[in-house]
């Protein structure tokens, strides 16, 4: 994979930081992860330090070659840090309820999937223009997406910063998946919060790009959301890639749409998905040619047999270690 990189995070208006960024990258995979803090809640940095620790840990965690749950891998990455979280504030005896907001993106084999919760954004651009972007749990995205305000209105709307969901809490978070998104040569993935988009509409985004690098163009980014924000300015945060090989050549491992899930839905996915592809096993073990007759084919079953277990027993047990807390 070929692919450029850059993150940053600046403290803003405010006297601290608790917003969060980290990527880590494997042969065929990167991930990124950005997660902001409440500020209306103690433990808000924690909270997000805790989420993008989790998500790495998760990430680097997985032995396969191929993670072929991209999107139940990011959920369930999401909602072990939310668990991570609460039983942090049950063991303090301060009463605080850390929470934050996070948008992760998994980019594997030329292909992105991205979750959020919250109001921390991805914005997918090609050829300067937005194609898509994540959809804030607010109260005023829903209004935009009634068509009661405009996306330029949402910027200083007085509820602008009014969250329906987050990480961490008393409540499950539910998660929007983004749909598997095939990328072409020189599209670029931007992930901020919202101390970064509350300073610009996105067509203003897309025009730091044409620097000549990632880390000059989100520099200049921050340097005027700050100067436009002033002592508003919010943390902020970024971590931004550009797609420099070319579109992927092999198939889709989900060709799914946009979706929302919870804690109770991921398991029926994850359930119904393991159950199918322990009756392929099944199936294969039983066409398997008798010795003699397609040794190599034989031998290419039970490698994969054995990788689809193990596979298998990392979901199951990760499954089980959230479902134990």
């Amino acid at each position: 994979m070929k692919y450029h990189l850059a993150s940053h995070t600046a403290v803003g208006g405010r006297s601290s930081n608790q917003d969060r960024v980290a990527h880590a990258e494997r042969e065929n995979a990167v991930l990124l992860a950005v997660a902001d803090g409440l500020g209306g809640h103690a433990g808000g940095d924690l909270a997000a330090e805790a989420l993008t620790q989790t998500a790495v840990r998760a990430f680097e965690r997985i032995k396969q070659p191929l993670i072929t749950q991209p999107s139940a891998f990011l959920a369930l990455t999401i909602l072990q840090a939310h668990n991570a979280i609460v039983q942090y504030a049950k063991s303090i005896a301060s009463g605080i309820a850390p929470r934050t907001t996070c948008v992760l993106c998994l980019i594997q084999e030329g292909y992105a999937y991205w979750a959020h919760v919250g109001d921390s954004r991805l914005y997918h651009f090609r050829n300067g223009e937005v194609l898509r972007r994540t959809l804030d749990h607010t109260a005023i995205e829903r209004l935009r997406e009634d068509g009661v305000i405009t996306e330029d209105e949402m910027l200083s709307h007085p509820e602008k910063s009014r969250l329906l969901k987050c990480v961490g809490g008393p409540y499950k978070p539910t998660i929007s998946l983004g749909e598997e998104t095939a990328l072409q040569r020189g599209d670029i993935l931007l992930l901020c919060s919202d101390g970064v988009w509350e300073a610009f509409n996105p067509n203003e985004l897309a025009a730091y790009f044409d620097y000549d690098s990632l880390d000059e163009g989100i520099e200049e980014m921050f340097i005027e959301a700050e100067e436009r924000r002033r002592q508003a300015c919010d943390n902020m945060s970024a971590v931004c890639l550009e797609w420099q090989d070319a579109a992927p050549k092999g198939p889709p491992l989900q060709a799914n749409a946009a979706l929302s899930v919870d804690q109770e839905a991921l398991w029926e996915i994850a359930k119904n998905k393991m159950l199918a592809q322990k009756a392929q096993v099944k199936n294969s073990s039983a066409k398997r040619p008798k010795e003699g007759s397609g040794a190599t084919s034989a031998s290419g079953s039970k490698h994969r047999k054995k990788s689809m277990k193990r596979e298998l027993r990392e979901i199951e047990n990760f499954i089980k270690r959230l479902e134990q807390k």
